[in-house]
């Protein structure tokens, strides 16, 4: 993640989680603030009709007691005893149903003085459907129409207001009423004489008039009235003009919960499931002495949930989308000013240096062409002016300025530095250029060659080699050692690492060579010399290093080769047109340490005949050590496989053939490390026929 993206990152957590923050608490504390809210005005709609109902109640009630007190018509009416010579009232009862307006004692209660007033009471008041009296015992007294029933005593309205004390009332729940045919909410009051109960009265108010503005819903289209009664039933709701026995429409639970606040709001369920806001108030039974409180019923106003919260989440979505695009237009600005002040310039800071190090490293890239070195130390150059129009006016302006500062006495220093590292690296080339041609001189240049009139060996050899060090000098070497006109030694040394210092041990090494060359005969005493005078040499160097070396002596006139190995790979040895794939010239791990190791070393001399036809190819580890790019080595086997494809061409060609493969398998032009191959071929001498045989020649010596 770069710096703009973790500004970006940090920016956005600074802005977003305040944000989402902000927008979780509005879900959960401003919802409820604004449900509550809204909750609370359903509570007040359902006030507002409780107390039109209540109030309805304590006016008609008020104007009733105004009236007795006015008009004693009804109360000097109960003082008489008018009940002489009646039948028993369940008898009345019996046949009350059948009697009809002339009926002597229909007559009686409806048109004696009491009930005449009753008449001009109801006469000026809608909201009174029916007023009626009972005296003591409950029978009815005056009315101001035929009621259902003649005797009261079993009624709850007569028993309760016989109870009730001097002055008081008392309101019984809501009902649809069968005498008066309304809805009704019946008000009790007990009518006393100089202390002595004289009736009950009962007024039975048509709320039918209330119940119209349920049915429009009080001029709202977004709730529902309803009348709920204190058994839960429901008594009537806006839009049904119907008396629902049963119709209770919410939870047992939440009718608890009305029952015991009396006015508030919940949810409820319907009987659908549907889950609903609700407010409401209880319909309060009062008392003149305003002494009890018992509700006569509920109001309830409720729409579903989902309506309700709609335009809250509205709100609440548009709130969030407005704080949104704000808080994106703010991020947004920040971003600008963060990346014009701040990332841009560091930008441009990281860009130069990234410039002046890439022309620090112009000399470690072989591959990079002069004009690709200068096209990198214009675009340095470029970057640096830039930084001088970096005007941020705070500690990144300093910045830039201290850095271009830097950068200019760098570059500077790196130029002389580079001039100076150019006069150096010119001597050093040609002085290792010189090295090359020391090095390549101390190797043979020509082959050791019988001359015509001595040519009596019944085999004669060909040499073809190939050297190419990973530097300008190597640590690789070979020689040739001509010890008579019969013998030949052939040496092939690698000495640890390359580069001067091995190239300086390949120098030495061919000095020891050839101040040995007297006891080159055996080559393992030939090894022995040259590991001791080495050991001396290294031994003063106070240095560590080591030599392998391998040597052996060709004889063309006993057709015999002898060696010897100071831990050094094996020759190969094949023989031309046998169809023989090569071998090495021993198999196993030799116990003869390198030169240079061990001063008192003594290595073996192995001895094997040779025949015409027979090729020996000696190299270094450089060749079977050589990986290419999967880091895999070309090893023996392909070094096998490649000489044994070489025999089919000349031995002049065969060196360059295999160091050729090698390099086509590393894939690139440069060796890691030294590379040296000798190739060396027994060919037919004057008498062929015998080089041949080896038996015959033996014969013929003997003879």
């Amino acid at each position: 993640m770069g710096l703009r993206a973790k500004f970006a990152l940090a920016l956005a957590i600074a802005a977003l989680l305040p944000l989402a923050v902000g927008f979780v608490v509005l879900q959960t504390w401003g919802f409820d603030h604004l449900l509550k809210s809204k909750a609370r005005e359903y509570e007040a709609e359902a006030r507002a009709l409780s107390r039109s109902l209540e109030s309805a109640v304590e006016s008609q009630s008020g104007s009733f007691w105004g009236w007795v007190s006015a008009d004693p018509s009804l109360q000097d009416y109960l003082a008489e005893d008018h009940t002489a010579g009646l039948p028993e009232p369940k008898e009345i009862d019996k046949q009350w149903e059948s009697k009809k307006e002339d009926d002597p004692l229909l007559r009686q209660i409806l048109g004696n003085p009491g009930a005449m007033s009753l008449l001009r009471f109801t006469a000026g008041r809608k909201a009174v459907a029916e007023v009626m009296v009972a005296d003591p015992q409950g029978r009815l007294a005056a009315a101001s129409r035929k009621t259902s029933d003649y005797d009261q005593s079993d009624e709850a309205w007569f028993t309760v207001g016989r109870n009730l004390p001097e002055g008081s009332m008392w309101a019984d729940v809501l009902h649809f009423d069968d005498s008066a045919g309304v809805f009704s909410l019946d008000v009790v009051l007990p009518i006393h004489r100089s202390g002595e109960l004289k009736g009950v009265a009962k007024l039975v108010l048509d709320v039918t008039p209330l119940f119209q503005q349920l049915r429009t819903s009080r001029d709202r289209d977004d709730g529902q009235l309803e009348i709920l009664l204190p058994d839960g039933r429901i008594l009537a709701r806006s839009g049904e003009a119907g008396y629902q026995a049963l119709g209770t429409s919410i939870d047992s639970e939440s009718l608890m919960t009305i029952r015991v606040a009396h006015h508030g709001w919940a949810l409820t369920k319907a009987g659908s499931g549907e889950e609903r806001m609700t407010g409401f108030a209880a319909i309060q039974s009062r008392s003149v002495d305003r002494r009890k409180f018992e509700p006569g019923g509920y109001v309830l106003f409720s729409s579903p949930k989902a309506t309700v919260t709609a335009p809250l989440r509205r709100q609440i979505s548009l709130i969030g989308l407005g704080a949104g695009a704000a808080t994106l237009f703010c991020l947004l600005c920040g971003y600008a000013l963060v990346s014009r002040k701040i990332l841009t310039p560091i930008a441009v800071l990281g860009q130069a240096a990234r410039s002046v190090a890439a022309t620090a490293r112009l000399r470690n890239d072989r591959n990079l062409a002069d004009h690709e070195a200068f096209a990198l130390r214009k675009t340095a150059e470029e970057d640096l002016q830039r930084i001088q129009s970096i005007h941020t006016g705070d500690e990144v302006q300093e910045l830039a300025e201290d850095f271009g500062a830097m950068t200019d006495k760098v570059m500077r220093y790196h130029r002389e530095l580079e001039a100076e590292v150019d006069s150096k690296t010119s001597l050093i080339r040609e002085e290792l250029e010189m090295a090359r041609e020391f090095q390549n001189a101390l190797m043979p240049t020509s082959f050791p060659e019988t001359p015509a009139h001595l040519a009596k060996d019944p085999l004669r050899l060909g040499f073809a080699h190939f050297y190419q060090p990973a530097s300008t000098v190597g640590g690789d070497f070979f020689d040739l050692v001509e010890l008579d006109e019969h013998r030949t030694g052939v040496l092939i040394a690698d000495v640890m690492g390359h580069g001067a210092r091995s190239a300086l041990v390949t120098a030495i090494l061919r000095a020891l060579v050839r101040n040995h060359v007297s006891a080159a005969a055996d080559p393992g005493a030939f090894l022995g010399l040259l590991n001791r005078g080495l050991c001396e040499v290294i031994e003063r160097s106070h240095q560590t290093l080591f030599v392998t070396a391998f040597f052996m002596v060709m004889d063309t006139r006993d057709c015999k080769v002898s060696w010897a190995v100071a831990g050094h790979p094996s020759p190969l040895r094949a023989r031309r047109s046998t169809g023989n794939p090569p071998q090495l010239l021993w198999s196993g791990a030799q116990r003869q340490p390198a030169l240079g190791l061990l001063g008192n070393s003594v290595y073996q001399t192995a001895t094997s005949p040779i025949r015409a036809g027979d090729v020996f190819l000696l190299y270094t580890d450089g060749v079977v050590e050589a990986e290419n790019p999967s880091g895999k080595d070309f090893g023996i086997q392909r070094l096998v496989t490649t000489f044994d494809e070489a025999l089919d061409g000349p031995l002049a060609a065969m060196p360059a053939k295999i160091v050729c493969e090698v390099a086509a398998f590393q894939k690139r032009k440069h060796h890691d490390d030294d590379v040296c191959v000798v190739a060396v071929e027994v060919i037919p001498g004057a008498v062929p026929d015998i080089a041949a045989d080896p038996a015959a020649l033996a014969g013929a010596r003997q003879g």
